[in-house]
């Protein structure tokens, strides 16, 4: 999966995130394949994500480029509350390629 497929699937049309988007492409294949123990190699031993794995990585990119995963925030008494997990709706995308481990 490349930094274009990643755009197209987002909508994103400018270049502004395409340094990020490039640097987060491997991270997040690995943390998909850690997450579903499913190493998604063809034959010749390529990474070749399925259409859920490619929505949930670029969903996965999009939800860390928006504030962090800020939850919520409030301003008297500043307080901040973060989320540090990625929403079930995404991870939902990768139920069908979870394999067993064992």
């Amino acid at each position: 999966m490349d930094t274009q497929e990643v755009k197209d699937i987002l909508g994103i049309t400018n270049s502004k995130h395409d340094f990020y988007i490039q640097t987060s492409i491997p991270l997040f294949i690995e943390f998909i394949q850690e997450y579903s123990n499913n190493t998604f190699t063809d034959e010749n031993g390529n990474v070749v994500l399925k259409g859920g794995a490619k929505i949930a990585l670029a969903k996965m990119i999009e939800y860390n480029m928006n504030k962090s995963g800020q939850s919520s925030r409030s301003f008297g008494e500043v307080s901040y509350s973060y989320d540090t997990d990625f929403p079930q709706s995404i991870l939902k995308l990768l139920q069908p390629y979870l394999r067993i481990k064992v």
